[in-house]
């Protein structure tokens, strides 16, 4: 199970390379598609860690909660600092 420390590692991660950037979102399988539409070209704001939650803000008053569950991971393509 990820523990709150890697869910704060991430969110450092996420405030080094993708704030001020304009998000790209998809759902390969479709399961999410109507969500990452919402989020998809929007600029990503702040984000924030709260225990083993992480919070992505994007412009237009919207938000993205992330909890990685009991098996939890994140992935990245490309290179991040």
């Amino acid at each position: 199970m990820p523990e709150g420390h890697s869910v704060h590692r991430i969110a450092r991660q996420f405030d080094r390379n993708f704030i001020g950037k304009t998000l790209r979102a998809s759902s390969p399988q479709g399961r999410f598609a109507e969500g990452a539409a919402v989020l998809d070209g929007r600029e990503a704001l702040s984000v924030q860690a709260v225990g083993k939650q992480m919070f992505l803000e994007a412009e237009g008053d919207l938000w993205l909660r992330v909890h990685l569950g009991l098996y939890g991971a994140w992935d990245v393509a490309g290179e991040i600092l």
